[in-house]
């Protein structure tokens, strides 16, 4: 019980740091990105190449990124834990861009909620189907934006969003 409320405070108290820094950046659309996910898009191995170059791409193309990890994920990169904080020193971001996701919790329902309550796209190759009926419209057609490499260059296929 105590474990639940401690991570509902701390979402919440995420969601209202990054929604403030969003109204401050109205000129950039929020893009979340699954970073676990896109650890192993290039050549199916793990790297953290493919969120750096997202982030990246997504900076020139207009949007805010964010990055969101499973709790596993510096073990992946570094066999070690790594926070928020470390992930944003390596990806170039601010703390408030970045977030691992507290041990034992799914980072796919984070990601979602802040699409959903900022109103970003979500960049992955998962289609999220088990939490297609929490998140309808975070999980439709043209939110979930997928990519990878094609002929040696790192894309993503934000043409099919409209507005972009």
């Amino acid at each position: 019980m105590l474990e639940s409320f401690l991570f509902f405070f701390l979402f919440a108290g995420l969601l209202y740091i990054l929604l403030r820094l969003r109204n401050r950046r109205r000129s950039s659309r929020p893009a979340v990105i699954d970073g676990s996910n896109l650890l192993y898009w290039k050549d199916n191995s793990l790297s953290l190449d493919p969120v750096r170059e997202a982030v990246q791409l997504l900076k020139a193309a207009g949007y805010r990124p964010y990055v969101i990890f499973d709790a596993n994920a510096g073990y992946l990169v570094e066999n070690r834990y790594l926070n928020g904080r470390n992930f944003a020193k390596r990806l170039g971001l601010s703390v408030s861009q970045t977030l691992v996701a507290p041990r034992g919790q799914p980072a796919d329902p984070l990601i979602l909620a802040f699409a959903r309550d900022s109103g970003g796209i979500v960049i992955s190759r998962d289609r999220f189907r088990d939490w297609a009926e929490a998140f309808p419209a975070e999980t439709a057609p043209g939110r979930v934006v997928s990519g990878g490499y094609r002929g040696g260059r790192f894309r993503l296929n934000l043409e099919h969003l409209s507005g972009t």
